[in-house]
């Protein structure tokens, strides 16, 4: 339990930005069309919510993040063991990883759209296809990073590829992998946001796109709360978990 509560970051931390909203608050004349009294965004927040709207954008939001990180993740950690296990496939695809991980975002929705349409698939695949590369990248060099001596060994008693994935190169590549996976946490609710922005599909995206629109600034700060607040639960929850399982994992192997 306190190893738990270790990973929490402190509530001090807070006191800049409860600092920041209260002097804001302090020195707002009260509605403003850009920049709102900070009591304004939770009377926005709740009217979306007592209007029934908030709540099927925000799981809509959820979803999204939760199916397409799923996904990449476990594309990008079984393609990163096989491209990275495998020294000739890894030399080949290099710079074409490299250029398609290039690509912004923003482009592949208007491709995606033409190909899946307007839904939650399409949704779902531009999440994948972003949040894919720190998890396939990292995972690819966790498994370089697997000492050759190591692999020597295995030849020599002529473990199966089977044992030896299972034996070496799972346990020195799974902390790469977590790294890749918290890093594509963020990238994934930012993707789900801009696609949901950039084609109105169903989502937090769309709601702040519409007060946008219609000059409602109240509720495009609350939303801009809201979304931030996810953003850090989701990576505090994610640090939790990474944390739990690095603890418990055996050390990488360093010879002398």
């Amino acid at each position: 339990m306190r190893w738990l509560l270790a990973q929490i970051p402190s509530a001090l931390g807070l006191l800049p930005l409860l600092l920041g909203l209260a002097l804001w608050q302090f020195f707002s004349n009260g509605p403003a069309p850009n920049f709102p009294a900070p009591s304004l965004w939770w009377t926005a927040g709740v009217q979306l919510a007592t209007r029934g709207v908030l709540g099927p954008a925000v799981l809509s939001t959820l979803w999204t993040f939760f199916v397409g990180l799923a996904i990449a993740s476990a594309l990008g950690f079984v393609l990163g063991l096989l491209i990275g296990t495998l020294a000739v496939v890894r030399n080949w695809l290099g710079l074409l990883l490299e250029y398609l991980r290039a690509l912004p975002p923003p482009v592949i929705v208007p491709v995606a759209a033409l190909i899946v349409g307007y839904s939650t698939t399409m949704k779902i695949s531009v999440v994948v296809i972003t949040a894919i590369w720190p998890v396939l990248l990292n995972t690819i060099a966790g498994v370089a990073q697997v000492h050759e001596l190591l692999l020597d060994v295995a030849t020599s008693l002529r473990m199966p590829w089977r044992v030896r994935l299972t034996t070496i190169i799972l346990p020195a590549t799974v902390p790469a992998f977590l790294i890749g996976v918290r890093i594509a946490v963020p990238l994934a609710v930012v993707i789900a946001l801009l696609v949901e922005m950039l084609t109105g599909l169903p989502g937090i995206g769309r709601l702040m796109i519409a007060g946008q629109r219609n000059y409602n600034s109240s509720q495009v700060f609350a939303l801009l709360a809201i979304v931030g607040v996810l953003g850090f639960l989701l990576n505090l929850a994610f640090a939790v978990l990474e944390g739990a399982v690095l603890r418990r994992w055996p050390p990488r192997f360093s010879p002398r």
